[in-house]
């Protein structure tokens, strides 16, 4: 397709994983128009690298797999929404291999490992370490195949359109620095994370909390903001990606030690190096506090592990390294925490509908509660397949129920004019207030001082002309959502914990928290 259409059936805004799978479900009802802010192959889904969590085997290992993501999520796991994840994880694996030969087999079963948090070994793998790039490859294939389906790249879309609280369209500026208005009868949201809300992240340079911030803005409700799950062992070298070193290293054997050169999580945990991820985390940020150093950090050390096996099972691991002269098999590796899954998002239902009609949502945008307070491992890309379909499949089901899309009328003047005096730095200051105030350790007055400075910033983002200076304000109004919720949740559970309320109250916080207008309440 050459240009914007005037109007279309169904909008996808975003082509991860979960975008993609939903694009593929609506094909057969109607026009489906996929818009992607960056090329479709940055568009990409950062789970733990290689690994997707199913059980293709026997029942025993489905019931494993629920309970491990049950306990993950700390009690607040919708067991509905777990169930439906490991059932119809297997259908969408089973699936994905029938539509290409690129996952790795051994003779007629797939190749499961062992990855740490795991009662059972249930991760499926390819070859090397990029069981996510070949997913993506699957589904662009199946989507290039779709003569319904038209996928625009740099296509930044800046607010979802509605009349009478019905979702009619959506707002963007598109690649040639033009607003436009597209119209649609349903808008599916799977825009990805809100990563860049700290400035140590994994996530790509894309996640900058578009989806959550439109739907809010829209009237839609958003729920569990607060648990933001970071990864301890990241990767840390100046002009180098912050890329993730997975757990299963410390599963084999790999230590952390500190500045010193002294393994230290044995003060922290029984289990040591194999504690919780959020335990380990917060070990290393203590470490890194009580060094006083000016730019801290610890090292995971892999060199006594067999450095034929690491290099073979983390080749682009071991490669980046390599261009950064540490050698992975020889060298100690300096790593920080890092911010890594947005657990909350945009509440829907088991069928990935908002609370704005012909609104949807799935993947790291949504809150349908599978993750609970903590996401089990490598659940994200399940997670993706699964309620990506099941979200399409419900738009794709109720279009007879839905508004026929009206052509909304096109503006005429670029916004695309010169860069935001400060963008830059308003970004920055977000980005340190949230890691400050919002991050791994939490405290009354921190959040409190972080909602301050925030809502101090809120003049210079009211009026965003360009795509930089949008992706700040939702950047802005996602650490809002963050810092509030936190707030609001007077204790510690999962990826949310407070110095001030070190344990749970399962009295008064069993709950969920949701924001709709600025108020955070518990349901």
């Amino acid at each position: 397709m050459k240009g914007l259409p005037a109007e279309t059936d169904f909008i996808v805004i975003g082509a991860g994983v979960a975008g993609l799978r939903a694009a593929i479900e609506l094909s057969s009802a109607g026009r489906v128009l996929v818009l992607a802010k960056k090329e479709v192959t940055q568009s990409r889904t950062a789970p733990i690298p290689g690994a997707v969590t199913s059980d293709l085997s026997d029942e025993e290992e489905l019931i494993l797999h629920l309970q491990d993501t049950l306990i993950a999520g700390d009690g607040l796991c919708d067991p509905e929404a777990v169930k439906i994840l490991v059932e119809e994880g297997v259908h969408r694996i089973e699936e994905l291999i029938s539509w290409s030969k690129q996952l790795n087999r051994n003779g007629s079963k797939l190749t499961f490992e062992s990855e740490a948090s795991y009662s059972h070994s249930h991760v499926l793998r390819a070859s090397g370490d990029s069981v996510g790039d070949e997913i993506l490859r699957m589904l662009h294939g199946k989507v290039r195949a779709g003569k319904q389906i038209s996928v625009l790249e740099f296509e930044f879309v800046t607010d979802i359109l509605t009349e009478d609280q019905h979702v009619t369209g959506v707002s963007l500026i598109s690649d040639k620095g033009m607003p436009e208005e597209i119209a649609c009868s349903a808008v599916m949201l799977a825009a990805g994370g809100l990563g860049q809300l700290y400035r140590n992240t994994t996530n790509p340079e894309a996640f900058t909390a578009d989806g959550v911030a439109m739907a809010f803005r829209a009237g839609a409700e958003v729920g569990d903001m607060e648990f933001i799950q970071f990864y301890p062992t990241v990767l840390y070298m100046k002009k180098a990606p912050r890329i993730l070193l997975p757990e299963g290293l410390r599963a084999e054997g790999g230590y952390l030690r500190n500045i010193e050169m002294d393994r230290f999580m044995g003060k922290y945990h029984p289990l040591a190096e194999m504690a919780p991820a959020d335990v380990v985390a917060r070990a290393i940020m203590h470490e890194m506090e009580v060094s006083r150093a000016r730019d801290p950090f610890v090292y995971l050390d892999l060199t006594h592990l067999n450095a034929a096996r690491v290099q073979k099972r983390l080749p682009r691991i071991y490669a980046t390294c390599m261009k950064h002269n540490i050698d992975i098999t020889e060298d100690v590796i300096p790593i920080r925490p890092a911010a890594h899954y947005s657990i909350g998002g945009v509440r829907t239902n088991l069928d990935g509908k908002s609370s704005v009609a012909g609104l949807y949502a799935a993947g790291e945008a949504a809150s349908s509660g599978v993750h609970g307070a903590n996401r089990f491992p490598s659940n994200s890309l399940l997670e993706g397949l699964v309620y990506g379909a099941r979200a399409g499949k419900t738009m794709r089901d109720e279009l007879k129920y839905a508004r026929k899309p009206a052509s909304l009328p096109k503006k005429a003047a670029s916004q695309n004019g010169p860069v935001d005096a400060g963008v830059e730095e308003t970004i920055g200051q977000i980005q340190d207030t949230m890691w400050k105030g919002g991050g791994i350790v939490r405290t009354r007055a921190g959040m409190q001082e972080a909602i301050r400075m925030l809502e101090a910033m809120s003049p210079r983002l009211t009026h965003p002309r360009t795509r930089r200076s949008h992706e700040a304000a939702n950047l802005h109004l996602a650490g809002l959502l963050v810092a509030r919720s936190a707030l609001a949740r007077e204790e510690s559970r999962g990826a949310h914990y407070r110095t001030d309320y070190p344990g749970h109250d399962d009295k008064k916080f069993l709950k969920h928290s949701v924001v709709k207008d600025e108020k955070v309440r518990f349901v």
